[in-house]
């Protein structure tokens, strides 16, 4: 939702884009030399924003630190993929030992089953894993064995549900709800030009938390699914958490159809020392992961029950999957040590914080005034500007998202670095001060844009005031 009318939107817009530029003057150099080699300066999406990104020097800890020496509180760790934060020593020094041993080699070495007998002991859907290169390969892999398994060719995903960049889950992630057709036929659209239609017809798309509907589409087509795919807590549309009674449902009615259930837990995998499986009680047939378990490095990973991935076993030429860094030597030994060092003490602690800071947060909603509220679950937070209750992609769509953008660029001129989407998750070197000391800066950042809520989302102001 755009404000273009809003004279005080643009103003305040215009004055935190001068003071971002004001104290960013090596970082719109850097940028500025970067789009000579770069399309746009860019080579990752997800982490541009305007008028042009900054520059980071140096993580350490729960801070990051530009080349401009501002010192930020990082609430991204990457996407959430670091959860120890930066330059986790016990991670380091397993990089470091390993470099001095090798990056990688054509073959098999005993850390690659160390990481994976960890895997296998903590997700209890997981009887057997390999290693990719991202979460987008884990799933592209998790589909392609849940057709070889099925004999099926379509999958179901959820409107809103992020699972990668490559065609099959290029559908729907978030799309126009003025196109999108209604909640009970919803229309597949492809989430970026170049995406093949070929590839999006054997994707079926329903609701998130809509057992009714879900459940419809499922009894017509199930001669044609293969698998649902689903994000126990959908990410990128807003830390939207699947309700026990759904993902329940799914786990039933997947199982009566011969329909493989995927868990894709590449964000979620932090959520306890065994995933959103293990806190929700419902064992998925196959799981995928990425981010915390490669310590900062590029990694993913895709398992599930004995008797389905038993078909990548190369001795019996079922299926074939390489790639010339899996398992490689560095992520293996960086998720190692990160893991190892993530026990049921530290997933406490970053769900603690999680909600400490939910908690905070809501306090300083009412007390600017404001009816906005929180979504997500323990360490995976997101602030949501909509007074509605929020359980699927089109009541997320539906809320002054562009708010969202504003916050994020006034509380990175005040040392916060959290999403543009909202998006905060902690890691285990934050403690409650820095919980504080961000709840500040939102309460400052909140009074600053008020008066911008009150003309363009007046739904938004507490009556009690």
């Amino acid at each position: 939702m755009l404000y273009p009318n809003s004279k005080k939107y643009q103003e305040l817009d215009s004055h935190l884009k001068n003071l971002y530029l004001s104290t960013r003057k090596k970082s719109k150099f850097l940028h500025e030399e970067a789009i000579f080699y770069l399309p746009g300066g860019d080579t990752r999406t997800a982490t541009f924003f305007n008028p042009y990104p900054h520059y980071i020097e140096r993580g350490e800890g729960a801070y990051l630190y530009d080349v401009d020496g501002n010192k930020l509180l990082d609430f991204q760790n990457n996407y959430t993929s670091l959860i120890h934060g930066h330059g986790h020593k016990p991670t380091m020094e397993a990089v470091y030992h390993q470099m001095a041993k090798g990056q990688a080699y054509a073959a098999p070495f005993q850390l690659q089953t160390t990481l994976a007998e960890l895997i296998v002991r903590r997700f209890p859907g997981i009887d057997l894993v390999r290693f990719a290169n991202s979460g987008t390969e884990a799933n592209m892999h998790a589909i392609r064995i849940s057709r070889a398994f099925t004999g099926k060719p379509k999958i179901v995903k959820t409107e809103g549900g992020y699972h990668g960049t490559t065609d099959v889950f290029e559908a729907s992630v978030d799309p126009n709800i003025k196109r999108a057709g209604t909640l009970d036929n919803i229309k597949v659209l492809p989430e970026n030009r170049g995406v093949s239609e070929n590839a999006l017809k054997d994707v079926l798309v329903v609701p998130f938390n809509d057992i009714e509907r879900t459940e419809k589409l499922i009894k017509e087509k199930h001669q044609e699914i293969a698998s649902v795919i689903i994000e126990p807590i959908m990410g990128s549309a807003g830390q939207i958490a699947g309700t026990p009674e759904y993902l329940a449902f799914l786990r039933r009615i997947t199982a009566e159809y011969n329909i493989l259930l995927i868990f894709d837990e590449v964000v979620t995998g932090r959520l306890t020392t065994g995933g959103a499986q293990q806190y929700f009680g419902v064992t998925p047939d196959l799981t995928t992961l990425g981010k915390i378990i490669g310590g900062g490095t590029p990694i993913g990973a895709f398992g599930g029950k004995r008797h389905i991935m038993q078909m990548y076993d190369p001795r019996e030429k079922k299926m074939y999957h390489s790639g010339t860094f899996n398992g490689n030597g560095i992520s293996v030994a960086a998720g190692l040590a990160t893991l190892t060092a993530y026990g049921v003490k530290e997933a406490e602690h970053v769900n603690e914080l999680g909600l400490y800071m939910s908690e905070k947060f809501l306090e300083t909603f009412r007390k600017v005034g404001l009816k906005i509220q929180m979504s997500g679950i323990g360490s995976i937070q997101n602030i949501v500007f909509g007074s509605q209750a929020i359980t699927n992609y089109r009541d997320v769509a539906s809320t002054h998202e562009k708010l969202n953008e504003l916050l994020f660029l006034s509380l990175l001129t005040k040392g916060v670095f959290n999403a543009p989407r909202g998006m905060f998750c902690t890691s285990t070197c934050m403690e409650q001060g820095e919980i504080d000391f961000a709840n500040r800066q939102l309460e400052n950042a909140l009074t600053e844009m008020k008066d911008v809520i009150a003309e363009v989302a007046p739904e938004l102001i507490s009556s009690l005031l």
